[in-house]
């Protein structure tokens, strides 16, 4: 693997041109405006964004969200240029990114787990105790989060050297991972929920979620433009404020979630449930907006010791957990009485104490 990879995938393409989104005051009626990007090829929005603006918790805090589509090649950039205020998806390209010096900021989270670990049905049995993975090949998808977060745990829990006792293969989609895994090609396989039944009918071997290999393993972030950001922090308050009072929605009351969801893409009923609630198919996909830096951090530090990119920038120098702090803080005391809410800053508290600007303490 070549030095700074994702530095030479992923190189900065920011241009020059004005700010067309994060306007502190919107047309509209609402007070604060933001602008998220959509991939023009996925159906994926966080869920508690979509629930949010469903419910009117973004219009009780003066706040339109608005959505522009994007193709995922250009989205990145989109955000480092200032073109859109923020993306809730994915996490590798925005720490590369942020690696490199792009304006940004990653300020909240969007999901941790949704990915399986399967096998080749030759080695399923021995390998469903991760101790027996020394000398075994592992297929992954080229720079994914389930690639960073099996090296942490395997390097970090397992004392396997990475490389030598274990062995890595590279694919760029989940189907020629699948006809690896099948084939032999590779002992194990990291395989994205949505792919679980098409490995199932061509013979692979399901394991577990990757949540048993790393409990609330950190996936897709959500990044904003850095200088909308440090310039907007109300409005970013204000969003996290409606993702918050969602995430209640969304853990207490699988009902109310999911017609909230289907009314606001009218999508059918069964697959928003497959995909958000059924641990069959979700492979245990929690949509938490905490930062989670502790789990950021680990990933981060992989991409680093593999030299994936530059040394010199720290996570923390683009890493903001600020304003959801004060987010959950202000929710929590529009809502004194409800103890999910408390459970969250219990939450928060843990797993965000290694960012080195953590001062918080229990309410």
């Amino acid at each position: 693997m070549k030095k700074s990879l994702i530095a030479k995938i992923c190189l900065l393409l920011l241009f020059a041109g004005v700010f067309v989104s994060c306007n502190k005051k919107s047309a509209g009626k609402a007070e604060y405006k933001l602008v998220q990007g959509k991939q023009t090829t996925s159906t994926f929005i966080s869920p508690l964004v979509q629930i949010a603006d469903e419910k009117g918790f973004f219009s009780e805090y003066s706040l339109d969200v608005e959505t522009q589509l994007v193709d995922r090649s250009g989205s990145f950039e989109a955000v480092s240029a200032g073109k859109l205020d923020f993306l809730t998806f994915e996490l590798v390209p925005h720490l590369s990114y942020g690696a490199q010096g792009a304006d940004e900021i990653l300020f909240g989270g969007t999901l941790t787990g949704g990915m399986a670990v399967m096998a080749n049905k030759n080695v399923a049995e021995e390998v469903k105790d991760i101790r027996n993975w020394k000398g075994k090949t592992i297929g992954v998808k080229l720079l994914s989060t389930s690639e960073l977060v099996s090296k942490y745990v395997l390097r970090e829990e397992y004392g396997f050297k990475i490389d030598d006792e274990v062995k890595y293969k590279f694919y760029n989609e989940n189907e020629p991972l699948i006809a690896a895994v099948s084939k032999g090609s590779v002992d194990i396989a990291f395989v994205s929920s949505s792919f679980v039944d098409s490995a199932i009918s061509q013979g692979v071997v399901y394991l577990f979620p990757e949540v048993d290999l790393q409990k609330d393993y950190v996936c897709c972030r959500q990044v904003a433009n850095g200088s909308c950001f440090n310039s907007n922090k109300e409005a970013f308050k204000r969003l996290l404020k409606g993702e918050i009072r969602a995430y209640k929605i969304y853990k207490e009351n699988e009902k109310e979630a999911v017609d909230s969801i289907v009314r606001a893409t009218h999508q059918d009923e069964d697959f928003v449930r497959r995909t958000y609630y059924s641990p069959e198919t979700s492979q245990g996909a929690i949509y938490n907006p905490d930062p989670n830096f502790n789990g950021v951090l680990g990933d981060y530090q992989i991409l680093l010791d593999w030299n994936y990119v530059p040394r010199g920038v720290e996570l923390s120098d683009f890493y903001n957990i600020s304003v959801y702090a004060d987010a959950l803080s202000e929710v929590i005391a529009e809502f004194p009485n409800e103890q999910f809410y408390k459970d969250m800053w219990a939450y928060f508290l843990e797993n965000n104490d290694k960012h080195p600007e953590f001062n918080y303490k229990n309410l």
